[in-house]
């Protein structure tokens, strides 16, 4: 099919797809071993685990090829602490453009939910309580600035040597 005439979606599937291809390679690269999920189970899309398979960890991938933001949603989001044991986490991947390489930011799922919570509520405090265009709209956009503590955090899954 040519590019000119693919659907939007299928754009987006095809990125989606190379954002946990990198994550998978990575982590193996690193000494995990990784495997992504086929389908979208409960939103898990990469289950890694170290070598001795003591600990397993559920990954699920936000991939960019461009552009500033992230896009995800405000269902699942609450006010979360940290959890002592996180084994569910969320990596973002920067795909950039043909001659980059991908940038990653691993965090704790926990952490992910509840500043989309905190960010929302904040959003909505200043539009009166509701979103200013589609109050229906579950659409969350996430800033790279948000994620800044945890690029490149590869450490926190717990699963390499």
């Amino acid at each position: 099919m040519s590019a000119k005439y693919e659907s939007r979606a299928a754009r987006n599937q095809r990125v989606g797809h190379a954002g946990q291809y990198f994550v998978v390679a990575e982590l193996n690269k690193r000494g995990a071993f990784a495997a992504p999920i086929a389908g979208k189970m409960r939103k898990i899309d990469i289950i890694a685990c170290n070598v001795d398979e003591s600990r397993t960890v559920f990954i699920q991938v936000k991939t960019k090829r461009g552009g500033k933001t992230w896009h995800s949603s405000i269902v699942g989001s609450q006010p979360m602490s940290p959890k002592d044991d996180e084994r569910n986490f969320w990596v973002f991947v920067d795909l950039g453009d043909i001659n980059s390489s991908p940038r990653y930011w691993i965090v704790p799922e926990w952490w992910i939910k509840d500043d989309i919570y905190k960010s929302h509520q904040a959003y909505l405090n200043k539009h009166g309580g509701t979103r200013a265009v589609n109050p229906d709209s579950t659409h969350h956009s996430i800033e790279e600035s948000r994620l800044e503590q945890w690029k490149d955090r590869w450490d926190i899954l717990g699963i390499f040597e």
